[in-house]
């Protein structure tokens, strides 16, 4: 049976890691959790407890540790709230390591419209940078995904 676990900055900290080592590495290992996140592996023993009992993972005590299908799901979610964040700031002129480490302090804040609104910024400043009027038409293009007739 599922507890239902708040997603609190901290709790997405751990599944965005253990993403990343699934994917990059084929396996998630405690000791790669803790010196990831930099904390002491007893605290990431008992964050995996609590994503154990929110079916977020699946383990075995001194076992494998594998991100469920909705763990996966939550942390690919983060993931890309983060790319989205990140890519907007550096629109703006922030540098990466900068953009990169705001957006991880950003992504467990903004809502998911924000997040939006955020892409569909960046992506129109993208295609259309010498845009006439480029609020109306930004707001046009978010509307209706295309510039309005300056007819």
């Amino acid at each position: 049976m599922s507890s239902s676990l708040k997603l609190t900055k901290s709790i997405e900290d751990y599944l965005e890691v253990m993403y990343n080592l699934q994917k990059n590495n084929g396996t998630i290992k405690v000791k790669d959790i803790a010196l990831n996140l930099n904390v002491k592996p007893p605290s990431v023993v008992e964050a995996i407890k609590k994503l154990s009992e929110s079916e977020l993972v699946s383990y075995e005590r001194y076992g494998d540790i594998n991100l469920t299908k909705k763990g996966f799901e939550i942390a690919e979610n983060v993931i890309h709230k983060h790319d989205i964040i990140k890519n907007f700031l550096n629109i703006l002129g922030v540098d990466m390591d900068t953009a990169d480490e705001e957006a991880c302090a950003m992504e467990h804040i903004l809502n998911s419209s924000t997040i939006n609104k955020l892409k569909k910024f960046a992506d129109f400043a993208k295609m259309y940078p010498e845009a006439p009027n480029f609020f109306e038409s930004f707001h046009h293009y978010e509307k209706y995904g295309e510039l309005p007739d300056n007819d």
